[in-house]
């Protein structure tokens, strides 16, 4: 049998849709081929094909990913799919690194993708490396200590895209983590959610001030969960929610628990964010870790100068950085940080710590500390005075986080 790896072509997206679809135990349909069409040009997917048939492919889609003032390009991937006779064959492994040459060549430097099965995906270099909190709780189960003073809010939508972007970037231009959202972005990834195989318009209201001023949205949907004693069951699903202002943090709650007739709401919120705190019964409220993205440094030299220095004086280390996959990476780097900026280059010089390019990514986004890093073994130390310059370098002003789903 003849294997081909290449990018696919408009013929292909009838293929694609089969093999995406399928892969994610889903129906393909000419809505899903048509929605690809218009939304994702064939160079942004790879595809193993066996004698002309596509089994696989993988689609990294161009975003740019704010770092505390900076914004650097980045691809999200998603899906990777390959059909069920085809698996364990090694393709999926070949189109993802096929995927990373390919982002590297558009200057994509940073990758990140969703997924549950971590083990997978740290063979080829990604690691988790943002955080969320997750919450879930029942609206009738749950009173506020603080009340909001002021406000009302407004109901909003895909029509109003630019309400809610400005309040976003307003929120987000000092942020580490978030996206830059295009028109696309909003209208069809955050006003857009997927109920029972199906895209439908989210629900979002806007809060405004006293004043009259914007200062907070929040975007929803409800989903039906089951029924009991012969009524349908319904959660609130909190897709994206955003709060210039406490008084616009404590009216958007307040207006999402007068969605007393849902059984739960749930939502995924920054790892600092302090919801459940604010109730006054806060074991109502089911807390866990979230699921960040895991991220891949796609080609370290560019990733080391688009990322902001916030460490205090001047500081460098020299790191041995493992990388089985893209072997301009592979080697060893001599780290350099100074007046705002890092530069990285190869040296000959003896490394004073090695990891891996999976850990080099948490440490890079502030995710992980470098001192925690080399008490748990991520980070071998050779000179342990190292650790405090890593310190300096890696420094960040806030967890990495993103409400976006890729």
């Amino acid at each position: 049998m003849a294997t081909e790896f290449r990018d696919l072509t408009l013929d292909d997206y009838e293929q694609a849709a089969i093999v995406e679809q399928r892969a994610f135990y889903n129906r393909p349909d000419e809505e899903f081929v048509e929605r690809m069409r218009k939304f994702y040009p064939p160079e942004w997917t790879v595809g193993a094909f066996i004698d002309g048939k596509l089994v696989a492919d993988t689609r990294a889609i161009p975003m740019m990913r704010r770092f505390h003032g900076t914004s650097t390009a980045f691809g999200a991937v998603g899906p990777v799919a390959c059909a069920a006779p085809y698996r364990r064959r090694g393709l999926v492994a070949k189109l993802l690194v096929l995927a990373m040459e390919r982002m590297r060549e558009r200057g994509q430097w940073l990758s990140g993708l969703h997924t549950p099965h971590d083990a997978l995906y740290q063979r080829y270099g990604w690691e988790r490396a943002e955080g969320k909190k997750s919450y879930t709780f029942g609206p009738k189960d749950v009173r506020f200590r603080v009340r909001s003073s002021g406000g009302q809010t407004e109901p909003s939508g895909p029509a109003e895209w630019e309400r809610l972007d400005r309040i976003f970037r307003e929120k987000t231009r000092d942020a580490n983590g978030p996206f830059v959202r295009a028109e696309v972005w909003w209208t069809n990834a955050v006003l857009k959610s997927w109920d029972q195989g199906k895209l439908v318009d989210s629900d979002a209201v806007v809060w405004v001030d006293a004043d009259g001023n914007d200062q907070g949205y929040a975007v929803y949907i409800n989903r039906g969960i089951g029924s009991g004693g012969g009524w349908q069951r319904q959660q609130v699903w909190i897709r994206d929610f955003q709060a210039l202002t406490a008084d616009a943090y404590l009216g958007l709650w307040e207006h999402m628990l007068t969605h007393d007739l849902a059984d739960t709401i749930e939502t995924e919120l920054h790892p600092n964010d302090m919801f459940r705190e604010l109730c006054d019964n806060p074991h109502k409220v089911k807390t866990e870790v979230g699921m960040g993205a895991m991220i891949r440094i796609v080609d370290v030299e560019k990733a080391f100068e688009r990322r902001p220095y916030l460490g205090q004086g001047s500081a460098a280390f020299t790191a041995r950085i493992r990388d089985e996959h893209l072997d301009w990476n592979d080697g060893t780097w001599r780290i350099e940080a100074s007046d705002g900026h890092l530069h990285a280059e190869r040296t000959q010089a003896t490394p004073e710590v090695e990891m891996s390019v999976n850990t080099l990514a948490p440490l890079y986004t502030g995710y992980m500390r470098s001192d925690v890093a080399a008490n748990t073994g991520f980070v071998r130390v050779i000179r342990p005075d190292a650790i405090a310059e890593m310190m300096q370098v890696f420094a960040v002003k806030d967890a990495p986080y993103s409400p976006d789903y890729y």
